[in-house]
């Protein structure tokens, strides 16, 4: 007579079958993320000079990133033992081919954080696959070799990624580690690591999991794609200790308000002999940790210094946006940035006027000027729609212009002493009507590559011995970001031969000169989480009657404003009586203060920081502000609260405002471009 086997023995194997073999691929993949934090601090380090200490750096990042791989695993650890009772040669490959896919997203998410710094988040969902791929290409990371790499590589991270299926493990260790990933997991976030206080943001950084990082910003960004709020009619509007007080005059409408704002330039000028021209030069990647005096890495723009020694300058200038895509927004329209950038809402604009559009009504030829792409970030389209007379971009460069070098075959375009000498080759020398023009540089930009840039780095060497006379051991700390330093060196040389070759302009003595910089650097490491924003702001113009300098704190979307109300006092422009400026006017204090109230968006994905008056709040902390931009953590919540209100109100009135294209009525449309 023949033995039964037991009731449920066969599935009780499976279990135990599935345990072991997903704990071999579960040890290998923990391995492989212990190595690749080695791998990111080390590179880290090697890249980048930073005052921190290695060792605390990396056996911080091991928490975070064992938390990520905890989590992973506990996730596919329930699908496989269930999966395995029916299919275990499917279940092994497929957590085999996820762990795979894991580790892959965490090397390209480190690599991509060594370059600046920054982790990748919401910032990749806003941006077009096709500016996507030009970014790469013109960085030369889009190449064969690196395309071969990934081909090879997958199927070798594959193996990889299964060496743990000869480790020999038991069930009885199997369930240890299912013990522990678990217990881990309820430890890590009972103890709330994802809110840990970091003294710093790039202490945050450093530490964070990248993977968890890409990760939690896609959930934030997709789960809240469609949230709006409407209440912003019901908020107050700001503080009696700002600079000056908008009359709003229609709840409907949160930004619109009377156009009543004082003249704070024209005490400060000669008088013009007939309306000016205006010239706008925008500088990619100029930021006050490297420009104009307290610069607190050294000045590496020394023509752009002299200038402003015989200018107005503003040493506490904030751009409005970390990155290019709101440069133009921002100094031209003071416009709210929509979901993802003003921009992006191309090619259904909600109706806007601009500094440029009411410039063009009231008699003025506008010119626009770049070495790169006129389209991306929809910058075309934005310009098209303000009806600028003349786009010169990429495709209006003379035979004779050589396009920047590159790495892989495809560049941003033309380097900036092209693009300033294409400008003013073809802008018109003696026109009937006055002009503005705007000049916008892209040299100093990732990959920084520079013509000639022999003579740029040793013009850098130089200068750093000479100029800066940097420490014989501090060199190199500075030759890390060779590229970047080196690029603003060339930048500075392009405006000096600009202004040069301008002053042959019959209307050099009869033109204001706006110069400021779109963003700082990323990647040079940031001292604060508001650095990216801190640009020098200069206006210079022969009929200045004295050079100054002001601590006030202004940002660009007080540009606008600011030039409207002198232009106006002084000609009598055809104005609308009601604007939607974000901005106030710039301030022109000799201490530091500040007395605006404005967001400042980091990427197309990240608005989480607000400035009202001298405290900031970025992210969940609260800073005091003071002068040269430095901020020192503050733990007021009645301060917070408010601050928070305020900008809460600000999302409500931007989403509302740009979705529902409710930004100016219908009653200002004679003052839209025509």
């Amino acid at each position: 007579m023949s033995t039964q086997s037991p009731l449920g023995s066969n599935l009780l194997e499976n279990i135990r079958f599935a345990f072991v073999k997903f704990w071999q691929l579960g040890l290998s993949f923990i391995l492989l993320m212990v190595v690749l934090r080695f791998a990111e601090v080390l590179t880290i380090f090697n890249i980048h000079d930073l005052d921190k200490n290695k060792t605390f750096i990396l056996a911080q990042g091991l928490v975070y990133d064992l938390g990520w791989a905890f989590y992973a695993l506990g996730l596919l650890f329930i699908f496989h033992v269930l999966i395995s009772l029916f299919k275990p040669t499917f279940a092994n490959a497929f957590v085999q081919a996820c762990l795979t896919v894991l580790v892959l997203l965490q090397a390209g998410l480190f690599f991509y954080f060594t370059k600046m710094l920054l982790p990748l988040g919401q910032d990749l969902y806003a941006y077009s696959f096709k500016d996507i791929v030009a970014t790469l290409k013109a960085s030369g990371e889009l190449n064969f070799f690196n395309i071969l790499i990934i081909i090879i590589g997958l199927p070798i991270a594959y193996v990889i990624t299964g060496f743990g299926k000869w480790i020999p493990v038991s069930f009885k260790v199997a369930k240890y580690f299912a013990a522990i990933c678990y217990l881990y997991i309820l430890v890590y976030y009972v103890s709330d690591m994802d809110n840990k206080k970091f003294s710093s943001e790039l202490d945050s950084y450093l530490a964070v999991n990248k993977s968890y990082y890409f990760y939690n910003q896609s959930y934030d960004y997709f789960a809240t794609q469609n949230s709006m709020y409407f209440d912003f009619f019901l908020a107050d509007r700001g503080s009696d200790e700002l600079i000056i007080q908008k009359k709003f005059v229609d709840a409907a409408y949160p930004f619109l308000h009377e156009n009543d704002y004082p003249d704070v330039l024209g005490p400060f000028f000669e008088d013009f002999e007939e309306i000016p021209d205006i010239v706008f030069v925008i500088v990619e990647g100029l930021g006050k940790a490297y420009s104009g005096e307290d610069a607190y890495l050294g000045s590496f723009t020394p023509f752009l210094d002299s200038l402003s020694n015989h200018s107005l300058y503003w040493k506490n200038g904030m751009s409005t946006t970390g990155r290019t895509f709101g440069v133009l927004t921002g100094i031209f329209g003071s416009l709210p940035y929509a979901r993802n950038g003003f921009m992006e809402l191309s090619p259904n604009f909600p109706q806007h006027f601009t500094f440029l559009s009411l410039m063009k009504q009231n008699g003025y030829f506008t010119n626009y000027h770049i070495g790169a792409d006129k389209n991306f970030d929809n910058v075309g389209a934005f310009l098209n729609y303000q009806k600028v007379d003349r786009i010169l971009d990429l495709t209006s460069f003379d035979d004779d212009f050589e396009e920047t070098p590159s790495k892989s075959g495809f560049s941003w375009g033309y380097p900036d002493k092209a693009m300033f000498q294409n400008g003013m080759r073809k802008l018109p020398r003696n026109p009937e009507q006055p002009q503005v023009s705007i000049f916008q540089t892209q040299t100093s930009h990732d990959p920084f590559i520079i013509p000639n840039e022999e003579k740029y780095f040793n013009m850098l060497s130089e200068y750093l011995s000479k100029t800066l006379k940097v420490q014989p051991n501090q060199v190199e700390n500075y030759m890390k970001y060779r590229s970047m330093y080196a690029s603003i060196l060339y930048v500075d040389e392009a405006i000096k031969e600009f202004f040069e070759a301008y002053k042959a302009m019959p209307k050099y003595e009869n033109t204001l000169f706006i110069i400021t910089g779109d963003h700082r650097l990323p990647e040079v490491p940031m001292a604060t989480s508001i650095d990216r924003f801190h640009v020098p702001i200069m206006i210079y113009s022969t009929k200045l009657k004295e050079a100054r300098r002001f601590h006030g704190v202004s940002t660009h979307f007080e540009i606008t404003p600011t030039l409207l109300a002198m232009m106006n006092k002084r000609y009598e422009l055809n104005l609308p009586s009601l604007v939607s400026w974000k901005g106030f006017v710039m301030d022109t204090s000799s201490v530091f203060q500040s007395k605006i109230s404005n967001p400042l968006m980091r990427n197309k994905n990240q608005l989480i920081d607000y400035i009202s008056e001298e405290f900031v709040l970025s992210g969940d902390q609260l800073y005091k502000l003071s002068d040269n931009m430095n901020l020192d953590p503050i733990y007021d919540n009645a301060i917070k609260d408010k601050v928070q209100a305020a900008f809460e109100n600000y999302k409500s009135s931007n989403s509302f405002a740009t979705e529902n294209n409710y930004i100016i009525p219908d009653s200002l449309k004679v003052y839209l471009p025509q």
